[in-house]
């Protein structure tokens, strides 16, 4: 039970970072029903609410941004190293993710947005942080079980 409720209330930070443009990063902060939820940033500065989604029977997996009343969504395609990972497949883990790719992601913010930072940034590969293995919570083991730690 414990365990349970430390990992629904554990706060996340999975930070993806572009690997274009360094400075365009989003950061992932809180854990929704559905999605995790975060910012975009450019050079520190809050472009909009970011969220993203894990793949279920109906859907792959999914992003949306949110400004004012600005909504836009598409497909999150997921790598290792160069290699796509999808669900029907058994040669990539889920957790060995660490690169994201966001369909259609710059394309849509060209429309509200002339930032061409953002813009490059946005149209290519995110590189997935050490902490973020999925939006699980990474857990480390010490010495003895009564040491457990959550990270």
């Amino acid at each position: 039970m414990f365990s349970f409720l430390a990992e629904v209330l554990q706060p996340i930070n999975c930070v993806l970072i572009s690997e274009d443009v360094p400075s365009i990063t989003i950061v992932l902060s809180e854990r929704k029903k559905n999605s995790l939820k975060g910012r975009i940033f450019n050079d520190k500065k809050i472009k909009g609410t970011f969220y993203t989604r894990k793949p279920n029977k109906e859907n792959s997996a999914r992003w949306s941004f949110e400004s004012s009343n600005i909504k836009f969504n598409g497909e999150i395609l997921l790598f290792k190293d160069k290699e796509l990972w999808h669900r029907y497949q058994n040669k990539i883990k889920a957790n060995q993710v660490n690169r994201a790719l966001f369909s259609n992601l710059s394309l849509k913010l060209s429309k509200i947005s002339n930032d061409i930072d953002l813009l490059k940034g946005t149209s290519g590969f995110f590189k997935i942080g050490n902490y973020c293995n999925g939006g699980k919570i990474n857990k480390a083991y010490y010495k003895n079980k009564r040491d457990l730690f959550i990270i």
